[in-house]
């Protein structure tokens, strides 16, 4: 990868910064993360800014590479991070539906449980009030 001059410097230095930008957005702007990763990125910037001509452009070659592949696994961390949340929010939601569940269950047999119980009285009642009056027809 060969670079032609100062506008190829200041592309990758501006894509460094769109891609700081981004994961400063994920997580925060006072993340200790953050923090430390726009620090580091600042002292970078200084040396390249201190570097002569021809070690710039080596310079250059060798971090983008690296800042991609960096880059790369913190945005894999990000994801991976988002889908635990996501999990935990759904297994959230599904525990709250199962004990509603739960709930409505419970008071349906009870409600089943009462009714049947009134039900079956008024039956033995209905039995005595026959046996009764049989005995009064004997």
């Amino acid at each position: 990868m060969s670079f032609s001059g100062p506008n190829d410097e200041l592309g990758v230095i501006e894509q460094l910064k769109k891609s700081v930008e981004a994961i400063v957005a994920k997580t925060g702007p006072s993340s200790k993360f953050s923090q430390d990763l726009v620090k580091r990125i600042g002292d970078m910037q200084s040396k390249l800014e201190s570097l002569a001509e021809t070690d710039r452009h080596q310079f250059l070659a060798e971090m983008k590479e690296k800042f991609q592949e960096t880059i790369g696994r913190i945005e894999q961390r990000i994801v991976q991070h988002a889908n635990i949340a996501q999990t935990y929010s759904s297994s959230i939601v599904t525990a709250v539906i199962f004990l509603l569940v739960s709930i409505f269950a419970l008071f349906g047999y009870k409600l089943y449980k009462s009714l049947t119980e009134k039900e079956l009285k008024k039956q033995e009642k209905l039995k005595s009030k026959q046996q009764k009056k049989a005995k009064k027809s004997n």
